[in-house]
C-alpha cells in the first residue's frame, strides 16, 4: 500500500485475486515506450509520469492494479494505426465503392488509373475537424478538390444554395464523408442527414474509421431512415466496428448484471468527480476504452480522461467549448 514511484516488477506475477494479467509490469513498460508516449495533448508530459500520478489516485494496491488492468484493455490508436486505416479506407472501401459505379473490368490494366481519377474528382471531406483530411489524402497519394470543409460546421453555417451551386459548378457526382471515431454517432448522424437532404442527386459514402457498437447502430438506423424518406443516395461503410464485448454496457449494469470493473468504476465515481452511475460509462453511456493519439474521446470511460480536484487523469482530454 502507498504511493508508487515505479511500477513494481513483482506485478509481473500477480496473486490470483489480482485483476492484473501475468507479465503486466513488463507489458506496460513496453507500451509506455512504443505506444502511449504518442499521446499528442500531453506530448510534453511523459507518459510514465502521468501513469504513476494516475495510479496514485489510489493508495490501495488492489485498486492500483485494477486501474492498470483497465489500461491494458485500452485500444490506443496511434499515428501509424491511423495511416493503416487511411489506406484501408481508400484501397478497400472507397476503391470498391467507386468500382461498383464505373463498370470497369477488374482485370483491366488501367483499373488503378480509372479509379484513382474518379476518386480525385470526388469531394472528400471530414465530418468534423478531428479527422485530418490532409493526412488521409497524402497517405493515399490523392488530390481531391481544394475546398474540403467539415460537414459539422457546414451544417451549422453553410448556405444550402451555395453548396448546391458549388457541386454543380464542379460537376461533383460523389461525396465522401470521413470521420476518425464515432462513439454514439451523434455528430455523424446530423451531418449525414444534412448532406443527403442538401445533395439528393449526389452519391454519398459515409466512412468512419472506428465505430463503437452504439454508433454503428445509430448510423445504420439513420441511413435506413433516409432511404425510407426517399434519400437513398447514402452508403455506410465503416472501416472498423468495435465488438460489443470490448465496451462497458450501462444497460447490463442497470439490469443488475455488472462486470467486476463496472462495479469498481461506479464505486469510485466520486473520486473522479462524477455523481451519477450512468456518467461513469462516458458520453451517451457508450462505455468505450478507445484513446486516439490526437485526443481522448468523451465516449471513453471518464476514469481515463476526467480531471477533478481529487483525480489526476491519464489521458487529459482537450474539450470543445459549448
Amino acid at each position: 500500500m502507498g504511493q508508487l514511484t515505479e511500477i513494481p516488477a513483482i506485478w509481473d506475477f500477480p496473486s490470483p485475486e489480482s485483476r492484473l494479467p501475468k507479465g503486466a509490469a513488463s507489458m506496460i513498460d513496453f507500451l509506455s515506450k512504443k505506444v502511449f508516449n504518442d499521446y499528442e495533448p500531453s506530448q510534453f508530459h511523459p507518459f510514465r509520469q502521468r501513469l504513476l500520478a494516475w495510479l496514485n489516485n489510489f493508495d490501495d494496491t488492489a485498486d492500483q492494479q485494477h486501474l492498470l488492468a483497465l489500461l491494458l484493455e485500452v485500444f490506443f490508436v496511434g499515428r501509424k494505426e491511423f495511416e493503416a486505416l487511411y489506406r484501408t479506407v481508400y484501397r478497400g472501401l472507397l476503391f470498391r465503392w467507386m468500382l461498383e459505379d464505373t463498370g470497369v473490368d477488374v482485370f483491366d490494366n488501367d483499373l488503378e488509373t480509372v479509379i484513382s481519377n474518379k476518386v480525385n474528382k470526388a469531394w472528400i471531406c471530414p465530418i468534423s475537424d478531428s479527422l485530418r483530411i490532409n493526412a488521409f489524402l497524402k497517405v493515399n497519394g490523392l488530390q481531391s478538390l481544394d475546398i474540403r470543409p467539415d460537414w459539422r460546421s457546414l451544417r451549422e453555417f453553410g448556405d444550402v444554395e451555395k453548396i448546391q451551386h458549388y457541386v454543380k459548378r464542379k460537376k461533383i457526382r460523389d461525396l465522401v464523408l470521413l470521420e476518425d471515431f464515432c462513439g454514439s454517432g451523434n455528430q455523424a448522424t446530423k451531418a449525414i442527414q444534412f448532406a443527403a437532404e442538401t445533395l439528393p442527386e449526389v452519391r454519398v459514402l459515409l466512412c468512419p474509421l472506428i465505430v463503437c457498437p452504439k454508433g454503428d447502430e445509430a448510423l445504420i438506423r439513420v441511413v435506413e431512415d433516409l432511404a425510407e424518406r426517399g434519400f437513398s443516395n447514402v452508403t455506410y461503410e465503416p472501416a472498423l466496428v468495435l465488438p460489443k464485448d470490448v465496451v462497458h454496457c450501462f444497460e447490463n449494469y442497470q439490469a443488475g448484471n455488472p462486470t467486476v470493473s463496472d462495479s469498481f468504476l461506479c464505486k469510485h465515481k466520486k473520486r473522479y468527480g462524477i455523481s451519477a452511475d450512468e456518467d461513469v460509462f462516458g458520453y451517451k453511456q457508450t462505455g468505450s476504452k478507445v484513446v486516439l493519439f490526437s485526443n481522448c474521446p468523451n465516449n471513453t470511460l471518464p476514469v481515463f480522461h476526467r480531471e477533478s480536484k481529487g483525480w489526476v487523469p491519464l489521458f487529459p482530454r482537450v474539450d470543445r467549448q459549448t
